[in-house]
C-alpha cells in the first residue's frame, strides 16, 4: 500500500469513526463512552476487513436528496398518524410489486433500505428476473405509494454516480 492510499485510507475511517461517534452521541444522549469505544473500533475492523464502502455519490445531488428525505419522512409519519389516530382508520394493507428501474444490485438494496425507513412501507423483498422487482407492504394499498417510491428511487439515481437518471418503475 503506498502512503497516499494509507493517507485516503485513514481519512475514510476517521470520519467514519466520528460518523459512529455523532450516532451515538444523538442516541445515547452522550453516555456509555465506555460501551461504545471498544463496540466502535470492533465496527471499523469489521467496515475494513469486509472492505464495506458506499457508493460514489455526486457531491451535488446530496443536498436535494437529503432534503425530499426528511421531508418524505415527516409528511409519512404525519400521514401514518393521521391514520392511525382518525376516528375511523383508512387502513387497507396490502402486499405490492414496484419494478425497479435501478440496476445495481447495491443500489436496489439501498432503495430497499430507504423504503423500509418511510412510514407505512416495508421492503421484504428484492425479486431478480428479466425485470427486477421490489416486493412491498404498504398500509394503505389505496393511498398514492407508488409515486412516493418512484420520487425516491429518481432521488437515489441522481445520487449515485454509477446510476443512470431513468424513468418511474411502474
Amino acid at each position: 500500500m503506498t502512503l497516499p492510499n494509507r493517507g485516503a485510507a485513514f481519512i475514510r475511517y476517521t470520519a467514519l469513526g466520528v460518523a459512529f461517534a455523532l450516532c451515538w452521541a444523538a442516541l445515547s444522549g452522550g453516555r456509555g463512552w465506555w460501551f461504545f469505544l471498544p463496540l466502535c473500533l470492533l465496527l471499523m475492523l469489521w467496515c475494513y476487513l469486509t472492505k464495506l464502502s458506499l457508493p460514489p455519490v455526486r457531491l451535488t445531488a446530496i443536498p436535494g436528496f437529503l432534503l425530499f428525505f426528511s421531508r418524505q419522512l415527516v409528511l409519512g409519519a404525519f400521514d401514518v398518524a393521521w391514520r392511525a389516530l382518525a376516528p375511523n382508520p383508512k387502513l387497507a394493507p396490502q402486499w405490492q410489486r414496484y419494478n425497479l428501474s435501478l440496476r445495481q444490485p447495491a443500489n436496489q438494496q439501498l432503495l430497499a433500505s430507504l423504503v423500509s425507513l418511510l412510514p407505512g412501507t416495508c421492503s421484504v423483498n428484492i425479486e431478480t428476473g428479466p425485470g427486477d422487482m421490489l416486493l412491498l407492504h404498504v398500509l394503505d394499498g389505496n393511498a398514492d405509494w407508488r409515486s412516493n417510491v418512484a420520487a425516491l428511487e429518481q432521488q437515489l439515481s441522481r445520487l449515485l454516480y454509477n446510476e443512470q437518471t431513468q424513468g418511474a418503475g411502474l
